[in-house]
């Protein structure tokens, strides 16, 4: 099958266009600033460009990674977070749609606002920053545009970085590197989820929907051990050797934009259909953050 990963530079499209190639697919990646073999380079603001690298590709499938996720950058520069969000899903649907192939649309548990968790995939969203709103703006064009689609909601992600800063998750692991052991967010449950694992989910998707044509919608994944930025901080201190007394929890909500307190997502649809992978977190940190750490 010939597929299309926009994104596949960055943290979750690299594991997605690895996973797939390595199953026998024809992929083709898109990337901007980091463009390397098997990468078309396109401007995900352009739609002349969009339009001409899924004509000129031909998918089969595309699998939509690229977005902008840092809900304070987001909650600052409303305008470009729409541009890459909302109006990129727009122009890739469309695009995918004329070229009559299935869309795979990457979306966020912070479409839910955190208060009623778990989530299933018909819950009522209700975003609490302009991150979570432009997602689910997101999710409501791919549905206007493409009659053949599949919304995959993940929550927060980890896995094998090119920097430590690539996640929130191996942050905490650079601060505690750097010596930062002040308060850490001790509020907001979260479930760290493996890139590598989202791929397979991914990939599995692929495979189900060559089985069941019909098969689309909404579909959750995520990892299934709840965590606290803390919490994480604390796995980190036992991989890094560090003295858990170093750092403190802070029990209230964190600065910057509203994040929701829990919204885990209710992975049953796909766990029905057989499809899923959880690496244990202990087990996916200390393989993402071992590159960085000296006399590894």
């Amino acid at each position: 099958m010939k597929i299309l990963v926009t994104g596949a530079s960055g943290l979750l499209g690299r594991a997605v266009f690895s996973e797939l190639s390595c199953c026998g697919h024809n992929v083709v990646g898109t990337a901007w600033s980091r463009t390397g073999e098997g990468l078309i380079k396109v401007n995900m603001m352009e739609p002349a460009e969009i339009a001409a690298c899924v004509a000129r590709v031909q998918p089969d499938c595309v699998v939509h990674c690229a977005a902008t996720r840092k809900p304070d950058v987001c909650e600052h520069d409303p305008e470009q977070t729409e541009r890459l969000n909302v109006d990129a899903a727009r122009h890739v649907a469309t695009a995918a749609a004329e070229a009559q192939a299935w869309m795979i649309h990457i979306s966020t548990d912070y479409v839910f606002d955190g208060t009623n968790p778990p989530y299933a995939p018909d819950a009522a969203p209700n975003p609490l920053n302009a991150y979570g709103q432009s997602k689910l703006e997101s999710e409501r064009v791919v549905c206007e545009v493409s009659a053949d689609f599949c919304i995959l909601r993940v929550p927060i992600l980890y896995g094998q970085v090119e920097s430590l800063d690539e996640s929130p998750v191996t942050v905490i692991a650079a601060d505690l590197l750097a010596g930062k052991h002040g308060p850490i967010d001790n509020w907001a449950t979260r479930y760290p989820t493996h890139t590598v694992d989202v791929a397979v989910v991914i990939r599995q998707l692929i495979d189900h929907k060559t089985k069941d044509p019909a098969f689309s919608g909404i579909c959750h994944w995520s990892g299934d051990e709840p965590f606290t930025k803390f919490g994480m901080a604390q796995i980190f201190c036992d991989i890094l050797d560090i003295p858990k007394d170093t750092i403190t929890p802070q029990d209230t909500p964190p600065p910057g934009a509203p994040r929701p307190k829990n919204s885990h997502l209710d992975c049953t649809r796909l766990e029905s259909l057989n499809i899923g992978r959880q690496t244990p977190f202990a087990q996916g940190a200390t393989e993402a953050i071992r590159p960085f750490v000296g006399g590894e």
